[in-house]
C-alpha cells in the first residue's frame, strides 16, 4: 500500500505544495457564501463574483503597485480614480456574496462601461481600439446577467459611446471647421460610428441569441425539475395518503405550482356515468365550485364533458376561438384550457383539467408530461378506491364478526344457564332419593356430600387444581364441565411416590371431559324417561276421566287418581260458580283418599 496522501488532503510539501495552497486559497476566495436556489443564478453569481473580485483587486492593489514601480505611467488623479473604481468592483463582489445578484449585475455593467471611457478620455491610458473592444463587455454582460431584453439597450449605449469618442477625438470638439474639412470630419465620425455600431450590433445579436437560448434552457430545466418534483410528490402522496380527497387536493396544488397554471381541478365520473363531478379544485374559485357541487354532464358542450365522453385530451389554446369551451364566471381570466382523461384500461373514471391566463401555452412537452401525471393519478385513484372498498369490507366483516361473537357468547351463556337450570332441577328431584356424591376409600364406594378445599377451589376457579397435601399424598381436583358450565368436581389422590405430571393431568382432564359428557347424557336420558312416565300417567288419568258418565264420577275419579299419583294423603275439590255464594258448613277432617 502506498504511503502517499491525496494531493488535496495531504501535507503541503515538495514542488506541488504551493499549487495546492493556491488552489485551496482560490476555492476559499471564490466560493459563494450565499446559497442560490436556481442553478443558473448560482453559475452567474460564481462568474460575476470572480470577475468583480479580480477587477477590484486590480484597481485597489494593481494601480498603486504600478504607481510605486512606474510613477511616470500613473498620475495621482488616475491612482485615486482607479482605487475608487476598484472599491466599487469589490462592493459589487460583496453584493453577490450577500445574494443581491441583480444589483451587482447592474453595477458591474455600469463599471465595465465607464472604466474604459475614463481610462481613455481622461488619462489616455488605453488606446481607441482597446476602448472599442472593451465596450463589448457590458453588452455581453447585460445579455447574460440581466437577460436578453437588456442586450439592445446596452448595445445602444455602447454605440453612442463610440460616436461620442469619435466626436471628442476629432478636431470638431476643439476647432470650428467649415467647408470640406467639416464634411470630411463628419464623414470620418459617421464611418467610425457606423463600423463600430455594426460590429457592436452584430455582437449584440449573437449575445441576444445566446442569452435567449440560455435563459429558455434554464427555464425549461427548472420547469421540468418542478414537474418531476410534482410527479415524485404525487407518487409519494399516493403511497402514504389513505384518503382520496386528501390525495386529489395535494395533486391539483402540486400541478398548479409546478406548471404555473392559473387553475387546476379534478373531476370524477359518478357511478351511473352521467355526470363528471368536481372533487378537488384550487384557489377561492375552487372552494366556491366545490361548495355548490359543481358537475358537468358527460358529453355536454364543454371541455370537461367532451373529454369525459371521448376519452381523449381536449386542448383549447385560445378560448376566444374555441367552440367547445364554456366560460365560468368564477374563472374570468382563463385564456387556455387543457382537459386530460383519467383512464383505467379503456374506462374513463375522471378528468384532470388545467387552465392558464396565457393563450397558446400548452405545448407538446407539457401535454405529454401532464398525460403521464394523469395516467399515474388514474392508477392511484383506482388503487385508493380499491383500498377504501377493502377497508369498508374489512370493517363490515369486523362488525359481523363482533356480532357473531356476541351471539356466540349469548348462546354460550344460554347453554350454561340451561345446563345449570337442568342440573338444579335434576338434583332437586334426586335429593328425595339420596345424595348424588360418592367417595372411594379402602376399595369401598360410599355416599358422601363433603367438599374438600381443593374441590371448592377447582369449582370456584373453574380449572384443575393440584395440591401436595403432605409427603405421602398428591391431590388433583378436576372440574366436571358441560357446555362451559361446571356441574361438579372429581378429586383424585395419588401416593407420595406418584406426583402429578403435565401428561398425567392432560389424560385425567380428557377422561373427566368424557365423564362429564356421559353424566350429561345419562341425566338427559333419565329426565326424558321420567317425562315419558309422567306423560303416560297423565294420559291414563285423562282416559279414566273420559270414561265417567257424570260430573260427580269425574270429580271423584280425578281426586282419587291425583292423590295416587302425587302421593297425597287427602284432597278436596268443590264446584261453585262466582254467581253463587259458597254455603257455610261445619269444618272437619278431610276425607281419606283412596290409595
Amino acid at each position: 500500500m502506498s504511503d502517499r496522501n491525496p494531493p488535496d488532503e495531504g501535507p503541503i510539501g515538495g514542488s506541488r505544495g504551493p499549487l495546492i495552497a493556491l488552489r485551496r486559497l482560490a476555492r476559499r476566495v471564490f466560493a459563494l457564501r450565499y446559497s442560490y436556489e436556481q442553478e443558473l443564478d448560482r453559475q452567474r453569481a460564481m462568474a460575476l463574483s470572480a470577475i468583480c473580485l479580480i477587477f477590484g483587486l486590480i484597481g485597489v492593489l494593481g494601480t498603486p503597485s504600478l504607481w510605486l514601480f512606474a510613477p511616470h505611467l500613473v498620475s495621482q488623479i488616475m491612482l485615486v480614480t482607479d482605487v475608487i473604481l476598484g472599491a466599487l468592483y469589490l462592493l459589487a463582489y460583496r453584493s453577490v456574496q450577500r445574494g443581491h445578484l441583480r444589483r451587482a449585475s447592474f453595477a458591474f455593467i455600469a463599471l465595465t462601461w465607464i472604466v474604459p471611457l475614463v481610462q481613455h478620455l481622461a488619462f489616455g491610458f488605453i488606446g481607441l481600439e482597446a476602448v472599442y473592444l472593451s465596450l463589448a463587455v457590458p453588452v455581453v454582460g447585460a445579455a447574460l446577467l440581466l437577460g436578453s431584453g437588456w442586450t439592445f439597450p446596452a448595445a445602444g449605449a455602447a454605440i453612442a459611446s463610440v460616436a461620442a469618442i469619435g466626436y471628442f477625438q476629432s478636431p470638431l470638439a476643439t476647432t470650428a471647421l467649415s467647408g470640406e474639412e467639416l464634411t470630411r470630419e463628419i464623414e470620418q465620425i459617421t464611418l467610425t460610428a457606423g463600423v463600430g455600431g455594426f460590429l457592436i450590433g452584430a455582437l449584440s445579436l449573437f449575445a441576444w441569441l445566446l442569452s435567449s437560448s440560455l435563459f429558455r434552457w434554464a427555464e425549461n430545466a427548472q420547469r421540468h425539475a418542478r414537474q418531476l418534483e410534482a410527479a415524485a410528490v404525487i407518487s409519494e402522496t399516493s403511497a402514504t395518503t389513505p384518503s382520496l380527497n386528501v390525495l386529489l387536493n395535494v395533486v391539483v396544488e402540486r400541478i398548479r405550482d409546478a406548471f404555473g397554471f392559473y387553475h387546476a381541478q379534478v373531476f370524477l365520473i359518478d357511478p351511473e356515468g352521467r355526470f363528471a363531478r368536481l372533487e378537488a379544485s384550487t384557489g377561492r374559485a375552487g372552494v366556491a365550485l366545490l361548495a355548490r357541487g359543481h358537475a358537468l354532464r358527460v358529453g355536454s358542450q364543454s371541455v370537461i364533458g367532451q373529454c369525459a365522453f371521448l376519452g381523449t385530451p381536449i386542448v383549447v389554446n385560445d378560448t376566444q376561438l374555441s367552440t367547445v369551451w364554456r366560460p365560468n364566471e368564477l374563472l374570468p381570466d382563463t385564456r387556455a384550457e387543457l382537459a386530460l382523461p383519467l383512464l383505467v384500461g379503456s374506462a374513463v373514471i375522471g378528468v384532470l383539467d388545467v387552465q392558464s391566463i396565457l393563450p397558446n401555452v400548452f405545448g407538446p412537452d407539457d401535454i405529454r408530461a401532464l398525460q403521464i401525471m394523469a395516467q399515474q393519478l388514474a392508477t392511484t385513484i383506482e388503487k385508493t378506491r380499491l383500498v377504501e372498498a377493502l377497508q369498508a369490507r374489512a370493517a363490515e366483516n369486523q362488525r359481523l364478526y363482533e356480532e357473531a361473537q356476541r351471539s356466540l357468547r349469548q348462546i354460550e351463556d344460554l347453554n350454561r344457564r340451561l345446563t345449570r337450570e337442568g342440573w338444579s332441577e335434576f338434583l332437586r328431584a334426586r335429593r328425595a332419593e339420596g345424595v348424588l356424591g360418592y367417595t372411594l376409600a379402602h376399595q369401598q364406594i360410599e355416599n358422601d356430600t363433603t367438599w374438600t378445599a381443593p374441590m371448592r377451589q377447582a369449582y370456584q376457579g373453574e380449572r384443575s387444581v393440584v395440591v401436595r397435601q403432605d409427603q405421602n399424598a398428591h391431590i388433583a381436583a378436576l372440574p366436571l364441565r358441560i357446555r362451559g358450565e361446571v356441574i361438579g368436581v372429581l378429586e383424585v389422590e395419588r401416593g407420595g411416590d406418584h406426583p402429578w405430571t403435565d401428561e398425567d393431568l392432560d389424560i385425567a382432564e380428557t377422561l373427566v371431559e368424557r365423564l362429564a359428557l356421559a353424566i350429561e347424557n345419562a341425566r338427559l336420558f333419565e329426565q326424558a324417561t321420567r317425562a315419558t312416565e309422567r306423560e303416560q300417567v297423565i294420559n291414563k288419568i285423562a282416559q279414566d276421566m273420559q270414561t265417567a258418565e257424570t260430573v260427580e264420577q269425574i270429580l271423584q275419579a280425578a281426586l282419587a287418581e291425583l292423590g295416587s299419583v302425587l302421593g297425597a294423603s287427602r284432597g278436596i275439590v268443590q264446584i261453585s260458580p262466582k254467581s253463587e255464594q259458597p254455603r257455610s258448613g261445619r269444618t272437619g277432617p278431610l276425607p281419606q283418599l283412596e290409595q
